[in-house]
């Protein structure tokens, strides 16, 4: 395991999000003023890459990266803050993006969930 948090808060703001498939993840620090859209990890230590084919665990789904842009690896590691994307696109839309495909029409993203990035 290369990443592995926990869902520590879920903001007021963050499900609008999830329904445009996306979401933002932030370690506990986050600025005031972007924690009502995100969801809340445990900051934890990257200890590998991220890379397109890795599994990402999300409770009891398992999604598949598709893309990641070219800072998200690093503002993982930093910040715990990425955009997630369940779209399954190949290009990422942003630098900070991590593009998913899964079976699941939805992620289980909810306070308590376990999120795991296995990395190489």
């Amino acid at each position: 395991m290369a990443y592995t948090t926990t869902v520590l808060e879920v903001g007021a703001e963050a499900s609008a999000f999830l329904m445009e498939n996306m979401a933002i993840t932030f370690g506990g620090n986050a600025p005031e003023e972007l924690r009502p859209y995100c969801f809340l990890i445990e900051k934890a230590e990257l200890s590998g890459s991220l890379a397109v084919g890795q599994r990402v665990l999300i409770a009891h789904q398992e999604w598949t990266v598709s893309a990641v842009g070219d800072v998200a690896e690093q503002n993982l590691a930093a910040l715990g803050h990425v955009t997630l994307v369940f779209d399954g696109e190949a290009e990422p839309r942003m630098g900070g993006a991590i593009h998913l495909s899964g079976l699941d029409e939805a992620p289980a993203l909810v306070q308590g969930a376990l999120v795991v990035f296995e990395c190489d």
